[in-house]
């Protein structure tokens, strides 16, 4: 057996004595068992400590003497001599610094993993309160030109034969008050037939449908009043084309169809 394996052994025995009550049954048996598997105790010295601890265990009477030099031992099984010899010696210092180092090691590991998860932990909360943070901005943030439902006017069909009685009719669906602008933009002829439409249609969805002969009488035209209309707040702006006949109808074209076609005109009045 090596010089280095014989210490070790040596050593190993002077901490299982100094530690435990070898009056134990159970106690000796966990040492046995677990000498089996590590196989630490092969010399004659840790043969001889084998067979002390397990008859002290089983109450069986010993010689008392030192397993390592053979002199009395208060303990029954190593003497005061070797166990301050073997527990004083460099290999034993060695021993204990390197277990305190593994000690402060692992400490130190620990305290680094804990540092880590609170790390973490904080960087997983700051996550998530950005997070929360962006959302609320979304959610804050107003629609740009949000689809509305489709509305029609609320005004009965009031005869118009001018252009400030057409005017006057159309802003009582867009009011000044309420943002809205309205500019006249000419007198012209349109297809009498869109004003034929029922509230709410659309123009080429009914023109696509027509009969030769319908289509003749449809787009018959007449004059009408044209005013541009106009809205504008701070996240929203809309604009369209209102038409006027005669009779107080009128047909819209542009954004204010209200998330319907734009392209299109519809009937409003």
């Amino acid at each position: 057996m090596g010089d280095e394996r014989l210490k070790q052994e040596l050593f190993y025995m002077v901490k299982l004595a100094s530690k435990y009550d070898f009056s134990s049954m159970e106690v000796v048996e966990g040492i046995l068992r677990l000498e089996n598997e590590r196989e630490i105790l092969g010399s004659v010295f840790g043969k001889r400590f084998k067979a002390r601890i397990f008859d002290i265990a089983a109450g069986q009477q010993t010689d008392e003497k030192c397993v390592i030099c053979g002199q009395p031992a208060d303990n029954h099984v190593i003497c005061n001599h070797c166990m301050e010899t073997i527990g004083g010696s460099e290999y034993a210092k060695n021993q204990i610094k390197i277990k305190e180092n593994d000690s402060s090691k692992k400490k130190l590991d620990v305290n680094i993993k804990k540092v880590l998860q609170i790390v973490l932990i904080v960087c997983l909360i700051a996550i998530s309160l950005i997070q929360i943070w962006i959302m609320a901005l979304y959610l804050s943030i107003p629609d740009y030109n949000p689809i509305e439902k489709p509305r029609n006017s609320a005004f009965e069909v009031t005869p118009v034969s001018s252009e400030d009685e057409a005017y006057n009719q159309i802003i009582l669906d867009f009011p000044v008050e309420e943002n809205y602008t309205v500019t006249f933009a000419r007198t012209d002829t349109e297809f009498v037939g869109r004003f034929d439409l029922d509230i709410g249609d659309c123009c080429l969805e009914v023109e696509e449908e027509l009969t030769d002969e319908q289509r003749y009488d449809y787009f018959f035209t007449e004059d009408v009043y044209v005013f541009y209309i106009s809205y504008l707040e701070e996240h929203t702006g809309k604009l369209g084309i209102a038409e006027i006949n005669s009779d107080g109808e009128i047909i819209l074209l542009g954004s204010f169809n209200d998330g319907r076609r734009t392209d299109s005109f519809y009937k409003f009045r």
